[in-house]
């Protein structure tokens, strides 16, 4: 009997397909559960938001997490909306490439070319500057919703200080993306919103997406939540200059989308439906500065980076500290990670991120965090006064009597290690970053935190070693991987 039951398993493994489909067939089962089971724990802990994830089968897992209201209790899904922030520039970036495929504009135009008064030292700063953060105008003049009228924050702007010569280095600007936008309405004749609806957003049919011309139903847009769960609101709620917000925010951030309207829009880049293969190649692969690899760059509105595993990953997010929003796009491995939130958590920023080391390393098993309650926040507290008033081993000596109940919070931690390098308190700090790893010592974000810290207070070979050991853990953080090509020149 036995012998008949392997000569049948022998045909059965010896049919054409038959490995291959069946192990398949349980690998993309396996990895589904895996996925699933994770956002489930996630969710305990208090992930907040909604997630869609395609899988290289072209299989999707769509789910919410926590509540779009938490006082009605109605709950995150799908068809949810959300404030996407900065994902909001590669809409703005792909409306110039759109009006350059039309002859309308060229990305070397001068800003000259669209506003008047530009003083002598941004004469040069150019389309293809604003669009890769490269013009040297500082990030922000005012705040997200003040109230501002165009002469005023033309004005303003243009008074400020370049932080260097454009085309010569990077430095994030939300104003200049702001810029672009008004050169969008310039050149096109239209409102930016409409501009973008006609040309990018009906194409691909996202019909929940923009400022307000979708005429969101109040109860669809999510409110948000502080990470103690006070409500902060719905941006909808807050001043804006009638149908969009004011210039502080208007084509850097604010547009409010779902999870489902921003995979279309994964699929349309992909896809060629909005531009054709030039096109594409011009807002994904700009040219890039003296010095500057492929390895990772900033490029139209997409940050780019090649994975250890020799793709190429597409990726923006967005965050307010109330919202945030992170958009992946793996195209060679046919995977999409779409994830909104509307409930400001430092642990959950980097939720694609673990994601993705899920789908393309089968033996890779995430960290749960620490819940963020007010226990666990004490708790936290308590291990850094103890740190400043008894030490380093008295702080383990606690932490280790309370054998995770409560816990520590690591992102707490590791701010607080950075506060204290701020204040030139860095023998503090590095004691904060030791006691993370004691707590964490599989996180790469806290592994991270230490490397700072000894490469902030010039110990390089410590700096070093464990930038390398956060690699190892995380193989795709192009950070670390800058730092460490500095710290081994």
């Amino acid at each position: 009997m036995k012998f008949i039951l392997q000569l049948i398993v022998l045909i059965l493994l010896t049919l054409p397909g038959y490995t291959q489909s069946q192990t398949g067939a349980n690998q993309d089962q396996n990895l589904n559960l895996k996925l699933e089971n994770y956002l489930t724990e996630m969710e305990k802990v208090g992930l907040t938001g909604s997630i869609l994830i395609e899988l290289p089968d072209g299989s999707i897992i769509s789910r919410g997490c926590g509540f779009r209201n938490l006082e009605s209790n109605e709950p995150n899904d799908a068809a949810t909306v959300f404030d996407i922030g900065s994902l909001t520039k590669q809409f703005t970036a792909a409306a110039i490439i759109k009006l350059e495929m039309a002859g309308k504009l060229s990305v070397n135009d001068p800003v000259t070319k669209y506003f008047d008064m530009v003083p002598e030292d941004k004469k040069y700063i150019t389309v293809h500057d604003l669009l890769r953060h490269q013009s040297g105008l500082i990030s922000n003049i005012g705040k997200d919703y003040e109230k501002i009228e165009n002469p005023e924050f033309l004005s303003k702007l243009f008074s400020t200080k370049l932080k260097f010569k454009p085309g010569d280095n990077f430095s994030y600007s939300n104003v200049g993306y702001t810029l672009l936008a008004l050169i969008i309405e310039k050149v096109s004749g239209q409102t930016y919103e409409s501009f973008l609806y006609e040309n990018l957003w009906q194409p691909a049919m996202m019909e929940h997406t923009g400022y307000s011309r979708p005429a969101f139903g109040p109860d669809r847009i999510a409110i948000g939540y502080d990470q103690m769960n006070t409500a902060w609101g719905r941006p909808t709620e807050k001043e804006w200059d009638g149908s969009a917000p004011y210039l502080h925010l208007f084509g850097n951030g604010g547009i409010l989308s779902t999870t489902e309207d921003m995979h279309k829009w994964s699929r349309a880049l992909q896809t060629n439906l909005i531009f054709n293969e030039d096109a594409t190649k011009r807002l994904l692969s700009p040219k890039l500065r003296a010095g500057e690899t492929e390895e990772s760059y900033y490029a139209y509105g997409w940050d780019v980076a090649k994975t250890s595993r020799n793709t190429i990953r597409y990726a923006h997010s967005g965050y307010n500290r109330i919202f945030y929003a992170d958009l992946m796009i793996y195209p060679a491995e046919k995977v999409v990670l779409v994830w909104l939130s509307n409930k400001s958590n430092d642990e959950f920023n980097d939720l694609n991120k673990e994601l993705s080391r899920i789908i393309f390393n089968i033996d890779y098993v995430p960290i749960i965090p620490a819940t963020d309650n007010s226990a666990n926040r004490e708790f936290t507290k308590l291990i850094i006064e103890t740190i400043k008033s008894g030490g380093l081993s008295k702080a383990r000596e606690v932490c280790s009597g309370a054998n995770g109940n409560p816990a520590l919070l690591e992102y707490v931690l590791r701010q607080e290690g950075f506060n204290q390098l701020d204040n030139g308190n860095p023998k503090l700090a590095l004691e904060i970053f030791e006691m993370n790893v004691f707590a964490y010592p599989q996180s790469p974000k806290a592994i991270q935190g230490l490397a700072e810290g000894y490469m902030e207070t010039g110990k390089k070979e410590l700096a070093l070693k464990y930038f390398k050991e956060s690699l190892r853990l995380n193989s795709d953080n192009p950070f670390v991987k800058d730092m460490i090509r500095k710290l081994e020149k």
